[in-house]
């Protein structure tokens, strides 16, 4: 292994660590620890967080505005526990700090992205 790589391998650790040190990190795997507590539970956030994910990123849904409210209708009883909401937010932070952090590297480098526009 060259003294790049090595540079590059420590670099990249580094960065692991201190997302992992993060609020945000840890504020997500705190709730989603404490939601997991309960399997029924657990199962049904993840089951939203799936259909919330296929909504946002189908480009055969015209509204997806309207998708969501009716998701959050489907799943209203599990929105009313405060647990889910406090994950679900941390979980839109944390993943706020991994796009940022991608973000920033992406665009520090000369990378042809240009045709993802």
């Amino acid at each position: 292994m060259e003294k790049g790589d090595n540079t590059l391998e420590e670099l990249k650790n580094e960065l692991t660590e201190a997302i992992k040190d993060s609020e945000e990190y840890k504020e997500y795997i705190r709730l989603g620890t404490i939601i997991s507590r309960n399997p029924d539970l657990r199962r049904t956030v993840d089951e939203f967080r799936k259909r919330t994910f296929e909504v946002v990123n189908n480009e055969d849904i015209e509204d997806v505005y309207s998708a969501m409210l009716n998701l959050n209708v489907e799943y209203a009883d599990m929105r009313r526990q405060d647990i889910v909401n406090r994950y679900l937010t941390a979980e839109i932070c944390f993943c706020s700090l991994v796009k940022d952090v991608i973000k920033t590297i992406a665009d520090s480098i000369d990378m042809e992205l240009d045709f993802l526009k």
